[in-house]
């Protein structure tokens, strides 16, 4: 035979419970926000990383001007033939 289960929240305690739950958790209580670390680690990287970033474009725009210039240059004066 099992144990009949009271109804009402205050013979079973359940009203003191949430109470004590409720107090825990105040708006007053909360904690003040700290600064993220990957949000910091990932600044640290792009301020590292940033003048190759732009070297590397900046060499990659040459080579393409100067194979477009070269390509012009043997395209129009027909040294190159291809069969």
């Amino acid at each position: 035979m099992s144990a009949a289960r009271r109804k009402t929240t205050h013979e079973t305690g359940d009203a003191k419970m949430k109470m004590a739950a409720i107090k825990s958790v105040k708006v007053a209580d909360k904690q003040a926000a700290v600064p993220s670390p990957a949000k910091e680690l990932q600044t640290q990287l792009e301020q590292h990383y940033q003048p190759l970033s732009k070297r590397m474009s900046v060499i990659l725009v040459s080579l393409m001007v100067a194979f477009a210039f070269i390509g012009g240059w043997m395209g129009g004066s027909g040294a190159l033939t291809v069969v």
